[in-house]
């Protein structure tokens, strides 16, 4: 019972002195690098973690310190994904990858805006997300692993790289274009939007390009006949009933 309890006190002491996250969250912090589906989410995924071993600080706010990980991850283009105000409106969970570049609501610090980088889901039903996080503030302490709930998120930025940086998952174009996703695979398979089908976790899953509209569609007026319309169609089914009785 003694070694349970040394050894409980000091796993207790090596996490409260852990403040960098690094130790609590190494495992989930390399598992998200390792699936990371695209060679640019892995390089900033790394280059973050390489920042916080190395306790890197850098002069400026909680902006400048994620800036300052896309550059080292030589990313050279980015694409907003959300843009929004901080009243709102939020995005949806799903449209969050790892990766992005991230504004929510700190709920943790007065409700300010702020910056960081999403690293992987604590418990995305709940909203809790592990996120590299930077105080700024003129402050010279170095970036954390740390836990956030960022049920209020507001912007996110994507860093374009390879091809698959270019598509977003069916559900995300679904949402990002205000449609079903029934109507999203619909557009897939009339081939009215560029897709691409690649295996993730072992499974085929469907990505949309990007940049890909949604094709104009007839308004819910012109797609249902009105009344007399359909008693018309009903006439015509009639004579022609009749005419193949007469044969």
């Amino acid at each position: 019972m003694k070694i349970v309890t040394i050894f409980l006190l000091l796993i207790v002491a090596i996490y409260a002195k852990d403040l960098s996250g690094l130790a609590k969250y190494s495992c989930l912090i390399n598992q998200s690098i390792k699936d990371a589906n695209s060679t640019i989410k892995k390089k900033i995924l790394q280059t973050s973690l390489n920042m916080v071993k190395s306790k890197t600080v850098v002069k400026g706010s909680c902006w400048d310190y994620i800036n300052r990980v896309y550059k080292n991850a030589n990313v050279t283009k980015k694409i907003t994904i959300l843009k929004s105000k901080k009243s709102g409106p939020y995005a949806k969970m799903a449209q969050i990858q790892s990766g992005d570049w991230i504004y929510h609501i700190n709920h943790s610090y007065k409700n300010v805006g702020h910056s960081g980088l999403f690293i992987a889901w604590v418990d995305k039903n709940s909203s809790k997300a592990l996120m590299l996080s930077y105080a700024g503030e003129g402050k010279s302490t170095p970036a954390r692993f740390r836990v956030y709930d960022i049920d209020k998120t507001y912007n996110i930025i994507r860093a374009k790289g390879d091809n698959m940086q270019d598509y977003i998952t069916l559900k995300e174009y679904a949402i990002k274009n205000k449609i079903s996703i029934f109507n999203a695979m619909k557009l897939v398979k009339t081939k009215k939007v560029e897709s691409i089908t690649k295996e993730v976790d072992g499974k085929e899953q469907v990505f949309i390009k990007l940049s890909s509209k949604v094709p104009n569609v007839q308004t819910k007026e012109q797609k249902e006949p009105t009344i007399k319309e359909l008693m018309q169609e009903i006439e015509k089914l009639k004579q022609r009933v009749t005419q193949l009785e007469k044969k």
